[in-house]
Order: C-alpha cells, then sequence, then structure tokens
C-alpha cells in the first residue's frame, strides 16, 4: 500500500483542497492507519466538493453492514457532509467472500440517510483493493 500513496507533502488539506483521485483518498487515509495493521475501519467524510470535512476511526472486527450506523451516525453529526469513503484494515485474511454484498448494503443504508458511500478500501498484508 505505500508504494501507492503520494508523499506527505501531497495530501490535501483539510476543508480546502477537493479529494478526487484514488491516490489523494490513499494519501489521507495513510495518515489514519494504525501500524501494524489491525481490525478497523477509517471513515472520511466529504462535503459536496470532495473537500474533507472529518475523518473517523472504528476499532471493530465487525462486518461493514454492522458498523455502517456507527458510521452514519458519526457522518451525519457534520452538516456540511454529503459523501463517506472507507478504508478497511485486516490483520491476515485480505478480500473476503461476502465483501461485495457488505458493500452494496452498507451504501444503500447511506443512501437512505442522505450520504454518497463513494469507495470502499480493503488493506491488508501484502494486498489493497477497492470496491466502487
Amino acid at each position: 500500500m505505500l508504494h501507492t500513496i503520494n508523499p506527505i507533502s501531497d495530501v490535501p488539506r483539510a476543508q480546502l483542497d477537493p479529494i478526487t483521485t484514488l491516490s489523494e483518498k490513499l494519501s489521507v487515509f495513510a495518515l489514519a492507519l494504525s501500524r501494524p495493521l489491525r481490525h478497523e475501519t477509517i471513515a472520511l467524510c466529504c462535503d459536496h466538493q470532495q473537500r474533507g470535512v472529518g475523518i473517523f476511526a472504528f476499532d471493530s472486527k465487525l462486518k461493514l453492514t454492522q458498523i455502517i450506523e456507527r458510521i452514519i451516525g458519526a457522518a451525519i453529526s457534520i452538516d456540511s457532509a454529503t459523501k463517506i469513503c472507507l478504508l478497511s484494515s485486516r490483520q491476515g485474511a485480505g478480500r473476503d467472500t461476502t465483501d461485495a454484498s457488505q458493500f452494496f448494503m452498507a451504501k444503500n443504508r447511506c443512501q437512505d440517510a442522505g450520504l454518497e458511500l463513494t469507495d470502499w478500501f480493503l488493506v491488508a498484508h501484502g494486498e489493497t483493493c477497492i470496491l466502487q
């Protein structure tokens, strides 16, 4: 994962710079990601112009659909948040067979709450993938 992230000087500034590319999103997540990797999900909240307005970390082994209500609750507490991008890290195992359905259900829950879930990155030892 570290090879795909721009240097720290290229990280978009909160509430100023739009976060539009996958590289920009990964660079923001790299600042919040725990090392060594452990089970956690990080939510990046953006406004309608795709500027970062909040970031939350959830320490949990639970599946995305089991913690999405907590993520939505944190995001809607920010008045200007309209979009969410997620990164989940896992110790050991990478992609799971239920990830695509988990993302689809979480995306629907966010839409019901008036938020757009744009991306979900999965990070494990030796693997980084994205569900859109």
